[in-house]
């Protein structure tokens, strides 16, 4: 299970250093705030890599959402006040939980 989450405007996740950059060149680490071990990936990784200049409005919109995905063992409800307080995110929500009949 796992955590929805938008970036703000301005905001990027460099999932190589694992920050998140500011255009303002600000970073945050959320190193030490997560059980190990989590991931933040993006939902629409190939939008991720895209320039945003060659980007419909939507596309830009896709382009920053993020999906931090906790151990099994973790329930997101206990990390999505966290993740809402991380200066580059605008909005996080528990994922929901889907499963087959």
């Amino acid at each position: 299970m796992g955590t929805c989450a938008h970036e703000k405007a301005g905001w990027r996740y460099d999932a190589r250093r694992r920050v998140f950059v500011s255009d303002a060149g600000e970073k945050f680490s959320p190193r030490g705030e997560l059980p190990d071990p989590s991931k933040i990936v993006y939902k629409v990784p190939s939008l991720a890599k895209a320039d945003p200049r060659q980007l419909s409005g939507p596309e830009r919109d896709l382009q920053s959402y993020l999906q931090v995905i906790l151990p099994p063992d973790r329930s997101a409800a206990e990390y999505v006040e966290l993740v809402r307080a991380w200066p580059s995110i605008a909005e996080a929500q528990v994922s929901p939980d889907v499963s087959l009949p």
